[in-house]
């Protein structure tokens, strides 16, 4: 009865709901111009997450922007394993201060991004203060949100960003620890499971071209089965409040890592 119920207000409202919203963002961008365009041939609402400070990363924020995908920033923290962190790197040798500075001239660097999940950070986001200094520069500069890449499993950075009222999600599955193809697609099948299971998932890649590959061949088929490609900012919104997601078609405003720990 209830699905007949159903599928009657669906032929009244003319309105269908996807089997679920898949968020896919693709980390550690900026470093290559060329590498980048590959990536920008996914489709638009595939999400960016750009490194900062490198030689591609302002083009390729620009680029993405215009193209439609939602830009955000690929934030380097301190790991267990005190991995390299590259320009704008965030340690946990940085006051409030300094941190403020760091993410500032980190944005500066990546135009028009609306949120920001952590490359590496193992370390830093298990510790509460860096967090909380965190949360409050994101609200400075504009309430960015936060998506947490669970690189450490106790991680805090997801529930300090939530009781600070910052819009923040976390990362659901990794889809190219092994950059094999049939592992790839495993993954994000996975994912796509997972969306249909709870509503909603975000999934990370990067831009390896077995991960090109497997996204553009198997996205168009995950459509057909009603999974719904969203920017990140959109499966935020969705997670905030499903009952009241499909009121409005746009994005958060402004609400905007790797496998590596």
């Amino acid at each position: 009865m209830r699905s007949l119920v159903l599928a009657c207000l669906i032929l009244a409202t003319g309105v269908v709901r996807a089997a679920g919203l898949l968020a896919i963002i693709i980390d550690d961008v900026g470093n290559n111009a060329e590498v980048a365009r590959e990536v920008l041939t996914l489709p638009p609402r595939v999400t960016l997450s750009i490194l900062p400070r490198l030689s591609a990363s302002r083009q390729t924020a620009e680029a993405a922007w215009r193209m439609g995908h939602e830009v955000m920033l690929h934030q380097p923290m301190d790991s267990v394993n005190h991995h390299t962190l590259g320009p704008g790197g965030l340690t946990l040798d940085h006051t409030r201060v300094d941190l403020e500075a760091v993410l500032a001239a980190n944005l500066r660097s990546v135009p028009h991004a609306v949120g920001i999940n952590n490359h590496m950070g193992s370390l830093l986001t298990g510790e509460q203060a860096s967090m909380r200094w965190l949360m409050e520069a994101l609200q400075r500069h504009g309430n960015l949100f936060f998506v947490d890449s669970r690189t450490n499993p106790r991680s805090v950075a997801q529930r300090t960003a939530h009781t600070m009222g910052i819009a923040t999600a976390r990362r659901d599955v990794f889809l190219d620890n092994e950059r094999d193809p049939a592992r790839i697609r495993e993954r994000l099948y996975q994912a796509a499971q997972l969306a249909r299971l709870k509503g909603s998932a975000i999934a990370i890649g990067h831009p390896y071209p077995e991960t090109l590959e497997v996204l553009r061949r198997e996205l168009p088929r995950l459509r057909e089965q009603g999974i719904e490609l969203q920017p990140v900012s959109r499966v935020i919104a969705y997670q905030r409040s499903p009952e009241t997601w499909h009121a409005s078609s746009s994005p958060l405003p402004q609400v905007a890592k790797s496998s590596k720990p």
